[in-house]
């Protein structure tokens, strides 16, 4: 009777281990389940470098005077975040939508931006020096003093941006487009403008010392301040002859242009 119970005891023990090894096997034969942790809320000077955020929702999250260098943050949802003052640099921001957030003064040397979205963001005197930006999108973002030297952004999209005092000095700018955006003081030193879009634009004291592609640059509608320094071939009207929209006509853009 002793060994029966020991038996049965056996039994049951063995039989519960085949069943915990199986369900072992099968949680390993599935599909990984991937999972970001949440980083939305507040955290002023906050050491984030690193992190995994891709893919997650970090909406209206507060992170001025962060360290984000090297995170992650590939197809991450952040509207209308406060990276004010912030260091990104190195960060993967791929594919991430940051419309109407705050990137004032931040410095983002050397990110991925490709087909990000910045529509409405405010990025004034931020750092994009050398990043990835091709494909991005930055419609009527606010850029004042923007610093986008050596900058890869073929196929960006600036339309309505206010790039006033702005740099792009070096940067690869092919089939990017201007439409309608605010180019005062803008600097186009060196860059490659080959097919880019500059339409219905006052180009007023805007440097392309040195750009090339201006021949294959479509500048529809646009006309040139005195102080702008455009190649003779491209017989840019004078802004003087324009006659200027309203103010609540399309920003940086012009209704009618005079005869040439």
């Amino acid at each position: 009777m002793l060994n029966l119970r020991r038996t049965s005891v056996l039994l049951a023990l063995s039989g519960s281990a085949m069943l915990m090894a199986g369900q072992a096997s099968a949680q390993s034969k599935s599909t990984r389940v991937s999972w970001a942790p949440s980083y939305g809320g507040s955290c002023v000077n906050c050491d984030l470098r690193g992190r995994n955020m891709s893919g997650g929702d970090i909406s209206a999250a507060n992170y001025p005077r962060s360290n984000l260098s090297g995170a992650f943050l590939r197809g991450t949802r952040a509207l209308n975040i406060n990276l004010t003052d912030a260091t990104a640099k190195g960060t993967d921001f791929r594919r991430a939508t940051l419309d109407g957030s705050q990137l004032v003064n931040g410095h983002f040397e050397g990110s991925r931006f490709e087909r990000a979205s910045l529509v409405n963001a405010d990025i004034s005197g931020a750092t994009f020096s050398d990043t990835y930006l091709s494909g991005a999108h930055l419609g009527a973002a606010t850029a004042t003093g923007a610093n986008f030297s050596r900058a890869r952004a073929s196929g960006t999209d600036f339309s309505g941006a206010n790039l006033t005092g702005a740099t792009f000095e070096g940067a690869v700018l092919r089939e990017a487009q201007f439409n309608n955006a605010i180019l005062s003081g803008t600097n186009f030193a060196g860059a490659d403008l080959q097919n880019a879009r500059i339409t219905n634009t006052r180009l007023i004291d805007v440097s392309f010392e040195g750009a090339s592609g201006l021949e294959q640059t479509i500048f529809d509608g646009s006309c040139a301040g005195e102080n702008t320094d455009v190649p003779a071939s491209l017989s840019l009207i004078s802004c003087q002859n324009v006659q200027l929209p309203g103010s609540d006509e399309l920003r940086g853009g012009l209704i009618q242009t005079a005869g040439k």
